[in-house]
């Protein structure tokens, strides 16, 4: 016994003082307790076992008292109830753990497992709607006070990964894929720090890997291989795409890379463009208007490479496409009609691209490589 043995009255006088505190005698209670040295640990916790029974808070107490004798497995035990009771789910397991392993067989270890469960629960939840709420930081903090409880919480690691990806930490991200199981949300995962990482190749290998039934397959594969292209694009074509406002021979690379297939069509003879015979974008602009997708002038034999793009030649642009491609004609928005493509007063990269793209990819399945 912590503290020294007590008679085997005083022990009697013990077990007594909390009976009566369970029968609601709190007098009978501190009469039996009187018996027992007031300097005894076992009547300090047996006075906070009186308290409370009587309904008393005196959870952080006990933690305190637990603390001063750290030897004293019941201490921590009862520590470990009253956090509990106090909704302290965190100092309650730490508590429950240090019970356990004093007395390993008085049930503290049941109990630690049911804290931890329950704190990994309440945890996980709240960081996931800190996570949907937009803060990832808190999110993550929360994500890794879970793993620090209980390192194989997967769906602690999946939050935090999320939280990391958010935050832009790609290194952090990294350093938790070892942990991510196989499942849809790993592989989106991992598949998601592939891409932070430019390594788009395996990203595409690992969404590929997902259930063909998984909705967010499609559209992730489709950004991936977009990316993959992209990164392996001519500096040119980035150019292009942020160009504002867009002209002639950054939309004919835009065209190129966008819809690929435009090069199979391009049978149609045309005059060597003077005016393209320097510039990287010379072999799209040949593609396009062998196509019949953005043509010259025939007579003077110059294709106006650095002519703005106009909205009205941008839409001309993608009919001719479509027509190319054998995909739907793009229905153009005037009022309020659903499903219709709206074009930009100034042609910019980056929305001529996504009008390309959409009208390139309506002829067909776009996760048909997969």
């Amino acid at each position: 016994m912590v503290g020294g043995p007590l008679t085997p009255g005083q022990e009697d006088e013990v077990r007594l003082a909390v009976a009566e505190a369970e029968r609601g005698n709190a007098g009978a209670a501190e009469s039996h307790l009187g018996q027992v040295p007031g300097a005894h640990p076992a009547r300090k916790l047996a006075a906070l076992e009186i308290r409370y029974l009587q309904g008393e808070k005196v959870g952080a107490e006990a933690l305190t008292f637990a603390g001063s004798v750290p030897g004293y497995g019941s201490a921590w035990g009862f520590a470990a109830q009253a956090e509990r009771r106090d909704g302290e789910l965190r100092p309650a397991l730490e508590a429950a753990r240090r019970a356990a392993a004093l007395q390993p067989g008085e049930g503290w270890g049941q109990m630690a497992g049911e804290l931890q469960h329950a704190l990994v629960a309440r945890d996980l939840e709240q960081a996931r709607a800190l996570l949907g709420g937009g803060d990832a930081a808190r999110a993550l903090a929360l994500a890794r006070e879970v793993l620090a409880v209980d390192a194989g919480a997967v769906d602690a690691r999946l939050v935090a990964v999320r939280a990391l990806l958010a935050l832009h930490d790609t290194r952090g991200a990294a350093a938790m894929v070892p942990g991510l199981p196989d499942s849809p949300e790993g592989l989106e995962l991992k598949g998601g720090v592939a891409e932070a990482l430019g390594q788009f190749d395996l990203a595409v290998d690992l969404y590929t890997r997902l259930p063909k039934s998984d909705p967010r397959r499609c559209g992730l594969l489709v950004a991936a291989r977009r990316r993959w292209r992209l990164a392996n694009a001519p500096p040119y074509l980035n150019t292009a795409l942020a160009s504002s406002p867009l002209r002639r021979k950054g939309l004919a690379a835009i065209v190129a890379f966008e819809a690929p297939a435009v090069a199979s069509h391009a049978a149609e003879a045309v005059p060597v463009f003077e005016d393209v015979v320097e510039l990287p974008e010379r072999g799209d602009i040949v593609t396009v208007a062998r196509a019949g997708i953005i043509s010259g002038d025939p007579v003077t034999r110059r294709f106006g490479p650095e002519r703005p793009v106009s909205p009205r030649e941008l839409a001309r642009t993608l009919d001719r496409l479509a027509a190319a491609l054998g995909a739907p004609r793009p229905k153009w928005c005037d009022g309020g009609d659903r499903g219709c493509l709206t074009l930009p007063e100034v042609v910019d990269g980056r929305a001529a691209a996504a009008l390309v793209e959409g009208v390139a990819g309506g002829g067909g399945e776009p996760c048909a490589q997969s």
